[in-house]
């Protein structure tokens, strides 16, 4: 009789295993709605649609950019650049020459001053 009992409950635990597996199936399926109707609702929305405009604008100044990089077109700016500011500082480091001349001359000028006061009291 033992024998009897085991297929029966070998049955109820398929059937509880089946009817498990159909309910986690709809609970996959309306998962699987709710994230297809939430995404349709995301791509309708006015924030997505200029953030995918903004992302888009991005995309083509980095691609505009890059192509001038490879080009050479940067390259090109670059050492203007360069040539521009090595010019730049080519003038101020005259100038601070210029300037460190003239300190060290009013300097000179001071000590002469202060000894040839020093040989007249003495």
């Amino acid at each position: 009789m033992s024998d009897n009992k085991e297929p029966r409950g070998g049955d109820q635990f398929s059937d509880k295993a089946d009817e498990l597996i159909n309910k986690g199936k709809k609970l996959a399926d309306k998962a699987e709605d709710f994230i297809n109707e939430t995404a349709n609702q995301v791509r309708e929305s006015d924030a997505f649609v200029k953030a995918s405009g903004f992302f888009g604008k991005v995309s083509d100044f980095l691609d505009q950019k890059s192509e001038e990089f490879n080009s050479g077109e940067m390259g090109a700016k670059f050492e203007t650049l360069k040539e521009q500011t090595e010019g730049q500082v080519t003038d101020i480091i005259k100038k601070v020459r210029v300037a460190g001349l003239k300190i060290g001359d009013a300097v000179d000028e001071q000590i002469e001053n202060l000894k040839g006061k020093k040989d007249k009291a003495g």
